[in-house]
């Protein structure tokens, strides 16, 4: 089961360096196909490119490159967008205006 879970617990990545960091059970992009990425206490910088998501993620060690770190925040990529928010933001205020969407658990 890829989506199953409990989104608030996100399913964590193999990639040294941190435990901050992982797939958002349930949260996925009809843009790229792809589960959305949450690094906590961390934004991203102003210059995000689409090209530099799609080369690197879900690669924490090479996305941290446009991250800065920010307590009580969180950044979010797919392989075609990314968003900044506040730690307590809901996913469905996260997804506002991009192509992520809240998948129905199973």
């Amino acid at each position: 089961e890829v989506l199953g879970g409990d989104e608030a617990a996100p399913a964590r990545m193999p990639f040294r360096g941190s435990s901050s960091h992982g797939f958002v059970n349930g949260f996925h992009c009809i843009g790229c196909d792809m589960q959305v990425l949450k690094v906590d206490n961390h934004i991203w910088a102003d210059d995000v490119a689409y090209i530099f998501l799609r080369n690197n993620y879900p690669n924490v060690m090479k996305l941290r490159g446009s991250l800065c770190a920010q307590p009580s925040s969180c950044a979010y990529c797919c392989q075609c967008s990314s968003r900044s928010a506040d730690k307590a933001a809901g996913l469905e205020q996260v997804a506002e205006g991009l192509r992520w969407k809240v998948v129905a658990q199973q």
